[in-house]
């Protein structure tokens, strides 16, 4: 279990990294709101999801190396 939160963190690091360099924010002209379309290098929208999975598996991965780590100490 140790190996996978290891994998989980790191990917979860690894998504957030990436997910926040290929993703930007394009101001829309016409919206009066303030709000702001997320597009891609190419310039279609989209939404930041690998961001957002990154920093669930970040999540996942620290809870699931707290816990493996805390199992091993009360078994001693």
């Amino acid at each position: 279990m140790k190996k996978f939160s290891i994998f989980l963190i790191v990917i979860g690091i690894a998504l957030i990294i990436f997910g926040n360099i290929f993703y930007k924010h394009h101001l829309n002209a016409d919206d009066s709101g303030g709000s702001a379309n997320i597009t891609t290098i190419n310039g279609s929208w989209s939404v930041k999801i690998p961001a957002f999975f990154g920093g669930v598996m970040l999540l996942f991965g620290s809870i699931f190396y707290y816990v493996d780590s805390d199992e091993k100490r009360l078994a001693k």
